[in-house]
């Protein structure tokens, strides 16, 4: 598939700021997966950036804004072609080595020890969530299959949460969402990694789009998000608990980390008497 992306970020502020100082992780990646050929990022006012590749693997652009000003306007415009049609083609291990495919892959790259033992209030330990739970947690059972036992968590995920549009906070606590029994992707994604943490499965946080011909919950109007987890054999594979599904070529990943944190699409500080409003977003995905 090959998508041409806008996506636009108004920040109005009801008196001046100034010496704003802002990150953006809108570039989408390139990888085996997914190439990027073309990417523009705009602001209003004018500012010049500069970029780096963060310790994920993201790229971050940054720039400043110094003099004073009621509003800060980012756009991206970027064209990607997808290549993953079929999430399950790929040579599976046999189950009896999968445990030693994992042991070796975490052991060859030291840093993937991060989507293993980080906790936060996003993805904390299952210990924590002291929510009862109307259906049991999927049991790992090492005679199964990895794949077979993720799909079983993703299939889970949204029997205990219900998609509601607006219902907890950016980078909200996972046990809020757990407490009402409704959230947003991000609060999906989070509980899935969180439960694949606890029995040792290397996931993690995905930001990016979703093909709005597949969205059925609004979420085409901004940012998606899922998990991904570490599979025997195949690499990352991309897990949709929102939606029940295995990413595929409808899927454009932007920023990858241990949790949203490290996948914001945006973040910046500045001098000034007010917060300002919420920012209004609003992104386009077309099928080229």
């Amino acid at each position: 598939m090959r998508y041409l992306i806008e996506h636009e970020t108004i920040l109005d502020y009801p008196s001046s700021i100034r010496e704003h100082h802002i990150e953006l992780r809108l570039a989408p990646r390139t990888d085996g997966h997914q190439k990027v050929h073309s990417c523009v990022i705009e602001t209003e006012p004018a500012a010049e950036l500069s970029s780096y590749s963060d310790y994920f693997g993201n790229r971050v652009d940054y720039f400043s804004v110094i003099p004073p000003h009621n509003r800060l306007v980012t756009r991206l415009r970027s064209e990607v072609e997808t290549f993953k049609e079929n999430p399950f083609s790929f040579e599976s291990v046999p189950k009896g080595e999968e445990q030693e495919w994992l042991a070796k892959a975490v052991r060859n790259s030291p840093p993937m020890n991060d989507f293993v033992l980080h906790r936060s209030l996003l993805t904390p330990s299952v210990l924590k969530l002291a929510e009862p739970f109307e259906t049991q947690v999927p049991k790992r059972d090492k005679e199964q299959p990895l794949l077979d036992f993720l799909l079983e968590l993703l299939a889970w995920v949204p029997t205990v949460m219900e998609y509601r549009t607006g219902s907890t906070e950016v980078h909200g606590s996972l046990e809020t969402a757990l407490a009402q029994k409704g959230g947003v992707c991000q609060d999906f994604a989070h509980l899935f990694i969180t439960i694949a943490r606890s029995y040792g499965i290397p996931a993690r946080y995905v930001m990016g789009y979703l093909d709005p011909g597949i969205s059925q919950d609004g979420d085409m109007l901004t940012t998606h998000a899922w998990a991904e987890a570490l599979v025997p054999g195949a690499g990352w594979v991309g897990f949709d608990a929102t939606h029940n599904l295995l990413t595929n070529d409808h899927y454009v990943a932007v920023a990858v980390g241990r949790d949203s944190y490290d996948a914001a699409p945006q973040r910046g500080s500045f001098k000034g008497v007010s917060s300002g409003e919420q920012p209004t977003v609003t992104v386009t995905m077309q099928e080229q």
